[in-house]
C-alpha cells in the first residue's frame, strides 16, 4: 500500500486484500502463505483467520513466540539457517513437532539471511508446495 507503514493490524489487512485478489484471479478456494523474518506474525494471523490458507511457510521467522507454531493446524514448514541463533533450535523443533503437520528444515552453513546456500531454501519450499498440492 502507499503511505506510511502501519502497525500489525494494517499489515494483516493488506495481506488479506492481496489474498482475496489472488484467490479471485486464480479462481481457487485455497492458497499457501509464505513469509520471511518478521512477516511470520502476519502469516500466522492469516492462517488463524482464514480457512482458505491451506499451508504456512515461515523462512527465518522473527518476532514470533515458538509456542504459537505448535497451534498451527495446517501444513507448516519452517526453514532456518544452521547458524541462526535467534530462536532456540530445541524449542523450535519441539513446537513444530507439535503442530498438526509441521516440518522443520535447517539450511546448512547459513545464517538468518542465507548469504550462503540460498538455493536450499528454494528446494525446501518447492518440495513442500508440491506435497501441499498433492503432487
Amino acid at each position: 500500500s502507499q503511505g506510511s507503514r502501519g502497525g500489525a493490524e494494517s499489515l494483516v489487512q493488506d495481506a488479506e486484500a492481496a489474498m482475496r485478489v489472488l484467490l479471485e484471479n486464480a479462481q481457487s478456494t485455497s492458497l499457501a502463505v509464505a513469509s520471511l523474518h518478521g512477516g511470520a506474525r502476519v502469516a500466522l494471523a492469516l492462517q488463524a483467520l482464514h480457512p482458505a490458507v491451506g499451508g504456512v511457510c515461515l523462512v527465518a521467522p522473527a518476532d514470533v513466540e515458538v509456542v504459537e507454531l505448535a497451534r498451527v493446524d495446517r501444513s507448516l514448514l519452517v526453514v532456518v539457517g544452521e547458524e541462526d541463533k535467534r530462536l532456540s533450535r530445541a524449542a523450535l523443533a519441539a513446537a513444530v513437532g507439535e503442530a498438526t503437520r509441521g516440518e522443520l528444515e535447517v539450511v546448512d552453513d547459513a545464517g538468518p539471511h542465507f548469504h550462503r546456500n540460498l538455493p536450499q531454501v528454494g528446494r525446501f519450499v518447492a518440495a513442500w508446495l508440491k506435497r501441499l498440492s498433492g503432487e
